[in-house]
């Protein structure tokens, strides 16, 4: 008897590199940490780290436009708009801020973005050291473990948690309703990231 699974409700990750990345990396890591030394920042899911305001996209200027249009097209890329017409468009609306996790433990609790679609994350600078990770935590649960933790489904990539590790220009796209968290951070140096949400304009416009 051949099984042939079907893999239903599926739950994208994208991970791709940055083109261009250490030529852009280095002023908006400037950029950023003369913001944090200036900022006391906010407090969301982080803790123990820098959460800028989430105004960065615009104070940011030039700096982020590489890394703004590369999240816009790949969201493009990974997403089929059911009642787009040929022509036209809905576009994104984005909204971002910048993340500074120092050594001794910072990390961001798991939480979600709720009123948009996407999430995407950048990463800047990621030093040497232990943790940091992105994790991605399973949206079944906590209904998988509720009869038989021990086990897992055969042929599916990821149940109960997914972990990202991180490197200086990886772009990472994923839903904005899947819960995630970033590991503590044991290294030396820094984790610097962006993160953005991307929200779809309500209206179709025409392709420009």
């Amino acid at each position: 008897m051949k099984i042939v699974p079907r893999q239903i409700f599926g739950t994208p990750l994208i991970i791709t590199d940055l083109a261009g990345a250490d030529t852009i990396n280095p002023p908006l890591e400037t950029l950023i940490l003369d913001a944090r030394a200036r900022d006391p920042g906010v407090v969301r899911s982080n803790q123990g780290g820098w959460h800028s305001d989430s105004d960065f996209l615009r104070w940011a200027g030039d700096a982020i436009v590489p890394v703004a249009r590369a999240m816009i097209e790949t969201a493009d890329a990974a997403t089929r708009d059911i009642q787009a017409q040929l022509g036209l468009r809905r576009g994104w609306m984005l909204e971002g801020w910048a993340n500074v996790n120092p050594p001794g433990g910072a990390h961001n609790s798991p939480h979600s973005h709720g009123g948009t679609y996407w999430s995407a994350v950048y990463y800047v600078r990621i030093d040497p050291g232990r943790g940091g990770e992105l994790v991605l935590h399973d949206p079944r649960l906590p209904a998988l473990d509720m009869h038989a933790p021990m086990l897992r489904f055969q042929g599916v990539d990821g149940e109960q948690r997914v972990v990202v590790e991180p490197y200086a220009g990886m772009l990472v796209l994923f839903p904005a309703w899947l819960s995630h968290s970033v590991a503590p951070w044991q290294g030396e140096g820094l984790r610097i990231s962006v993160a953005v949400n991307l929200s779809a304009n309500a209206r179709l416009q025409p392709v420009r």
